[in-house]
């Protein structure tokens, strides 16, 4: 070895006019710009190249709490921007050292294929490897020992052995009661900046799986979330895990999804066959007003395997808002919400059933029930004497029709009018040319109806009410709002012939 290096030095002396090769360029010389271009030709992964000092010897320091994250910090910043180590051409050592995040560039001798491969490197480190135009360059941002083996033309050629070492030397042991001390202590910032030291320092020790968890668990602790997702990602990237470990990294991603409402119910969803889940799932839905798709199919599935009856509730009065009369049943029967069976029972004209069932419902509950039977009652002859009265109205005997009509309303004039009786009085009144009556209902219709074009068309017949009573003043009124109300409809176009006919 002293012979290689004695020859590597003579050849250093010639080459670079009487320079030893470890010295630095002089700063902004002609000669260093020149170099610094070819190097910068030559290596493929870019950054600073000037040429350094290739023996490395890290600086000695004392790790303690108060400065681990500066030297955490600053050895990061050393990997991040380090710059090229390049070895003499006439070194023929199998032997490399350089510092973390430098790339080394070794002279490859003599022609021929070259290929090289990392064979032997830390747990958690990282390293890239490649020759080209006949160099070869490596590098990583982590302390430790590599192993290449370098073929040529297809056939072993040499095994490299390289040294990386970060900035500041300190002893493993140190670095780890740091961890410890900050863990115990709850010092998060401490125990963050210390265990990511380790990983650049120390990437093969068998205890990033372990420091990874304290992060974790302070982290969530502390409600840290972004802390604790780099902490999880870090792990299940990169370690095995037993039964409790993988617990634990559910239970935090349970935690990070009960941030968004979507996502929790999502991660439920996906993870439906855990203990207790499935009941988390059903609350949630339980609580929204609206069922998404599948979840009908769910929730039923849920109660023929746990009866629960708040799932048979739900479903019975959801199955009747929506009209299913035989789900709705079944459900209702299920919760025993012989409420709003009474209620089913009596909006389909099951009287039979409502009177069964009203002996089941409580008695705060009955009179409120009995209520609705004599309003389902009244309102059975509500429609009755309307369906009378439209039969009549068909046959053109609008006089009678008016009768009928005005007895719904006599028996309730709301519940007559939510079908139409006011707007059919006043058609019937207008068809016998009695156009004053005809326009008080009109009117009165316009005031309660909702629909657009409904009110469109009655405000049409009460301006020709007035136009035929020669009203002209509240004719034009009346045709001038519908138009300015509803432009372009049809009754608005009609009103704009009766507007020019009276100017």
């Amino acid at each position: 070895m002293k012979k290689y290096m004695i020859s590597a030095f003579i050849l250093a002396v010639f080459y670079f006019g009487g320079r030893p090769s470890n010295n630095l360029y002089a700063m902004g010389s002609k000669k260093e710009k020149v170099h610094k271009e070819k190097e910068q030709k030559l290596n493929p992964y870019g950054g600073n190249t000037k040429r350094v000092d290739f023996k490395v010897v890290p600086e000695e320091v004392v790790l303690k709490e108060s400065n681990v994250d500066d030297i955490y910090k600053e050895v990061l910043e050393s990997i991040n921007s380090a710059g090229l180590r390049r070895y003499p051409e006439g070194y023929r050592g199998e032997k490399y050292e350089i510092f973390a995040g430098e790339t080394l560039n070794v002279k490859l001798p003599g022609p021929g294929k070259y290929r090289a491969e990392i064979v032997n490197s830390s747990y958690l480190s990282k390293s890239t490897v490649a020759v080209k135009d006949g160099n070869l360059f490596f590098q990583t941002g982590y302390q430790g020992e590599y192993i290449l083996d370098i073929t040529r033309d297809g056939s072993f050629y040499k095994q490299f052995t390289v040294k990386s070492k970060v900035k500041y030397s300190f002893t493993q042991e140190k670095n780890y009661d740091i961890i410890l001390n900050s863990y115990e202590n709850g010092k998060l910032d401490i125990l963050i900046s210390s265990v990511k030291l380790s990983r650049l320092a120390f990437p093969g020790a068998l205890y990033h799986k372990e420091t990874a968890f304290m992060i974790l668990e302070k982290a969530l602790g502390e409600k840290n979330l972004d802390v604790a997702k780099e902490a999880a990602d870090f792990i299940s990237k990169n370690f095995q895990l037993n039964d409790m470990e993988r617990e634990k990294l559910f239970d935090f991603d349970m935690e990070m999804a009960k941030e968004d409402p979507i996502k929790y119910r999502g991660f439920l969803e996906k993870y439906i066959h855990k203990p207790g889940l499935a009941e988390e799932l059903v609350n949630i839905i339980l609580a929204g007003k609206s069922l998404r798709d599948n979840d009908e199919i769910f929730l039923k599935k849920r109660y023929s395997e746990t009866f629960n009856p708040k799932i048979a509730l739900y479903l019975g009065r959801w199955y009747m808002n929506k009209g299913d009369i035989i789900n709705a049943e079944r459900y209702l029967l299920y919760g025993k919400d012989y409420y709003n069976l009474c209620l089913l029972y009596l909006n389909n004209g099951d009287l039979e059933r409502f009177e069964t069932s009203l002996l089941k419902v409580s008695e705060d509950k009955t009179a409120e029930l009995e209520k609705e039977r004599e309003m389902y009652h009244r309102g059975e002859l509500i429609k009755k004497e309307i369906t009378l009265g439209d039969e009549k109205y068909q046959r053109e005997n609008y006089e009678e029709a008016v009768l009928f009509y005005k007895r719904a309303e006599e028996k309730d004039i709301e519940a007559a009018r939510r079908f139409g009786t006011h707007i059919k009085i006043g058609m019937s009144y207008y068809y016998i040319t009695r156009y004053r009556d005809a326009a008080y209902y009109f009117e009165e219709a316009l005031e309660s109806e909702k629909s657009p074009m409904k009110k469109a068309e009655i405000g049409y017949f009460a301006g020709v009410c007035y136009y035929r009573m020669q009203d002209k003043e509240k004719s034009i009124k009346s045709f001038e709002k519908l138009v300015r109300d509803y432009p372009g409809t049809t009754w608005s176009k009609k009103a704009m012939v009766y507007i020019v006919r009276m100017r």
